[in-house]
């Protein structure tokens, strides 16, 4: 009854509360949670279901990539990334293209903790965004992933302008462990 209380506090710390008793038996009274008006809600909701850490709330999660609160798609993202199910690379894949620097590096964040192969795709080009930070969190995850298909662009991103995306691209290359990395780091200088 408190996730349906007339003040958000109170629908808020309900939230919360569930959270942080873990157990999957909270996943459907969370969803209602997640169409709450009052974005902190919302977004405590969403917490909640990453640490309940239950695959089932994927596809409650997949519509707050669209959520009008940034706030409430990064943590989408994290507590996706929290549950690490293969399923939630497609419904994180928009995400990496976000608008919101502080979502699209949670979103880059959340693939690779969740460590598919699928999660290449909408990483690879990341390693290609103006911002520095996020293409050396898009090498980190591609590392995290351990795909050779990450290979080539991760060889690509050994020429980047910032040392860090170069060293990390490097490490990542070390994380895949494929001899068709070899070329690509034995020409790095």
């Amino acid at each position: 009854r408190a996730l349906t209380d007339q003040e958000p506090l109170v629908r808020r710390r309900a939230a919360w509360a569930l959270g942080q008793v873990e157990s999957a038996s909270a996943v459907p009274l969370l969803r209602g949670a997640l169409r709450d008006s009052d974005g902190d809600t919302r977004r405590t909701a969403v917490w909640a279901l990453g640490e309940i850490e239950d695959p089932g709330a994927v596809e409650a999660l997949a519509p707050l990539m669209t959520d009008g609160d940034a706030r409430v798609r990064r943590m989408a993202a994290w507590a996706l990334g929290e549950i690490e199910s293969s399923r939630a690379v497609p419904v994180l894949a928009p995400l990496v293209r976000d608008a919101d620097r502080d979502v699209k590096l949670t979103a880059i964040w959340a693939l690779g903790e969740i460590e598919s192969s699928d999660g290449v795709s909408p990483l690879a080009p990341a390693l290609k965004d103006a911002d520095a930070g996020v293409r050396r969190m898009a090498a980190w995850a591609l590392g995290e992933i351990e795909s050779s298909s990450a290979v080539p662009a991760l060889s690509s991103a050994l020429k980047d302008a910032s040392p860090d995306v170069r060293a990390t691209a490097a490490w990542a290359l070390g994380q895949i462990e494929s001899a068709s990395a070899l070329p690509a780091l034995q020409a790095v200088r």
